[in-house]
């Protein structure tokens, strides 16, 4: 109940918190690192931004940190209460962000490209359909299947079978949505072709 009203989600390995964990916990070179100050966790923006910027630019943007199940969604801030939970310090987490604002730049055959925006990719869905008024809602078809209502700046926490999520930040303005996930939806396509072979293409289906 504490993870879910801070987080909006539920306690699932699809985040990332109980993966950090399992990593500090199993793998003997992350806790090398870590005793010596020199691990960083991240997501995959994270990794990307990191490497573009040849390691100046450590942030992750407020919509993929809150799907790590350690950010507080009211706060858009690393939870300290969560952290403290699940033992993971605070010093390898990378700066949080807003959605649109400049991170650093590389340069690219001769010219300096800069990194200007991050989204995580139902979020970057939602405001690609242009889905920027409340009550207004997408639903994309892929591996899963996601159903994401922008709820404006109100963080509404579901009951049962939803989660609260950050939609984008924009400046100092976020905006939240609520989210349905079904986490197999085309795939279940692909495993009745490739795994059962029941069908021969993926339109037999229909």
């Amino acid at each position: 109940e504490l993870i879910r009203h801070k987080t909006g989600l539920v306690i699932d390995p699809y985040f990332s918190a109980s993966k950090i964990r399992w990593i500090l916990d199993n793998v003997p070179l992350a806790k090398k690192l870590l005793s010596e100050d020199n691990l960083c966790v991240g997501t995959v923006d994270t990794y990307l931004i990191y490497r573009l910027t040849n390691g100046k630019s450590f942030v992750t943007d407020y919509t993929n940190a809150s799907r790590t199940m350690l950010c507080n969604i009211h706060t858009g801030e690393w939870d300290e209460e969560l952290l403290k939970i699940l033992e993971i310090p605070r010093q390898i987490l990378p700066e949080i962000k807003s959605s649109s604002e400049i991170y650093g730049s590389f340069e690219c055959m001769g010219s300096e490209l800069t990194v200007a925006g991050i989204a995580g990719d139902q979020q970057s869905a939602l405001f690609g359909q242009a889905c920027f008024e409340a009550g207004e809602a997408k639903n994309t078809y892929g591996t899963g299947c996601f159903m994401l209502m922008n709820t404006g700046d109100r963080v509404i926490l579901p009951k049962q079978g939803l989660l609260a999520t950050v939609g984008w930040q924009i400046g100092d303005k976020a905006s939240y949505v609520l989210e349905g996930s079904v986490f197999v939806c085309g795939a279940v396509i692909q495993w009745l072709r490739d795994g059962l072979g029941m069908i021969q293409k993926a339109s037999d289906t229909e």
